[in-house]
Formats: structure tokens, sequence, C-alpha cells
């Protein structure tokens, strides 16, 4: 039996549908019992959480974590489904450090917020960035720049008007 059915067969309640992603065994869960899946995903031996990604589909977003065991040599996805108005799942930090980041690129990169992570805040743009840029609603007509103030910081503009300080 593959990882993902075994998981549907110890929470069938919590797993919305079983199948492959790119050949490896895939789980659909219901967001409300992230943790306690994740928890049982780290007894049976994936102690390697590799990705974590996030897609915007317009009505939902969806949030693929890809796990591997090292000692059984298997790779296991899960899936959560997320509401478009409000993308917010438990954070997996806890359960494997490496969330840390992945978590935080998330976040920046597509917007989905992880409840209980101890430090989310953008990775890889500036703080005043405006928008989350793998988004379907980010606005790609908006040009912004970004700039080091004297301190150091960093300067976001829409206009360029910091461009001028120089």
């Amino acid at each position: 039996m593959n990882p993902a059915e075994e998981i549907k067969q110890l929470f069938p309640g919590s797993v919305v549908s079983t199948g492959l992603q790119t050949n490896k065994p895939l789980a659909t869960i219901k967001k409300e019992d992230l943790l306690i899946i994740a928890e049982k995903v780290k007894e049976m031996g994936f102690d390697n959480l590799s990705l974590i990604t996030g897609i915007d589909y317009r009505d939902r977003f969806e949030i693929i974590y890809n796990f591997f065991s090292y000692a059984k040599k298997q790779n296991l996805v899960l899936k959560v489904i997320l509401d478009h108005d409000k993308p917010e799942v438990d954070s997996l930090e806890s359960h494997w450090k490496v969330a840390d980041w992945l978590e935080r690129e998330t976040y920046d990169l597509v917007g989905i917020k992880f409840r209980g992570h101890p430090n989310l805040k953008r990775i890889l743009l500036p703080d005043g960035w405006v928008g989350h840029p793998l988004r379907k609603d980010y606005d790609m007509g908006v040009d912004q720049f970004v700039t080091l103030g004297e301190d150091g910081e960093d300067i976001v503009s829409t206009d360029g008007s910091n461009l001028l300080r120089r």
C-alpha cells in the first residue's frame, strides 16, 4: 500500500481524495486536519519536507507539500485546498524546521498565511512590496522600484521617486 492510501485508511474522514502527482502518491486532505496528519507522516518516516508551494486557481488556492523518506526511499505529496477569500493554513514549522523558510517563501510569493509560524514575513521581496507576484490578481502593470536607504533599508516606490535621490 502506498503512503497516501495508508493515510486515507488511517484518517478516512480527513482525506478528500488520493491519486498520483508526477508519479508520487498524493493525498488531498482537509485543511483543519493538516497538523494531525503531518504528525503521522513524520511517524511514518518522512523525515524530509522538500517543497511547499502554493497555486492560485482564482476560485481557490492549493498548497502542495512534498515529503521524502530517506529510509524507505519513498515520496509522499499532501495537498490542501484553501478558500480564496482567506488563504490560511497551520504551520508545519514545529514538525520540520525547514518549513520555516518554505512557508515564508510561499507567503511572500503567493500570500498564503501559516498560522502559528514563528516569524512569517517576506523572505525574497522587501517589506514594502505591494502584492504577491504568483497570484492571479497581481498587477503586473505597476512598476515597483527598490533602492537602499541611508541606513541600508529597502525603500520601495511605484513612481521611481526613490531613484532620483541617488
